[in-house]
């Protein structure tokens, strides 16, 4: 079992699933039973704070992100925008909130968060941008 500590999510990257973001997306990386990473990415409007130590997520609920969810609890967040590589690791643990439209809500409790830099030897290399959504027009 995992011993249960408060860590806190900086400054920096609530302002950044609040507002900063923009258009970026968030990957949702959750792991299934041959633990094998699955990968979806979230819109901002697909996650929040909901406190210092606490996100909550909303995803399709006959997802596999969902199942994998329910079925192991853990996931990773990974939030990269220009000058920014963060991972946030979470858990869940309760019953998810299923709504009428086909979205199950989690509450993901963070246990690690580490923001990446460039070291020395990596000379100017610098994240640039981010995982964007571009809104299109309806379909021809």
């Amino acid at each position: 079992m995992i011993p249960e500590t408060r860590v806190l999510l900086s400054d920096r990257i609530r302002a950044w699933i609040e507002r900063d973001g923009g258009e970026h997306a968030v990957q949702l990386i959750t792991v299934d039973d041959w633990v094998r990473p699955h990968v979806m990415l979230l819109s901002r409007d697909e996650i929040e704070v909901v406190s210092d130590s606490s996100l909550r997520v909303r995803v399709r609920e006959q997802s596999r992100s969902a199942e994998n969810l329910r079925r192991r609890s853990s996931a990773t967040l990974g939030i990269y925008d220009e000058g920014l590589a963060c991972t946030v690791k979470t858990r869940w643990s309760g019953s998810p909130e299923s709504r009428s439209d086909g979205v199950s809500t989690f509450e993901l409790t963070v246990e690690d968060m580490r923001l990446d830099a460039p070291l020395d030897s990596e000379g100017p290399a610098r994240l640039v941008s981010g995982l964007r959504f571009e809104r299109r027009g309806p379909s021809a």
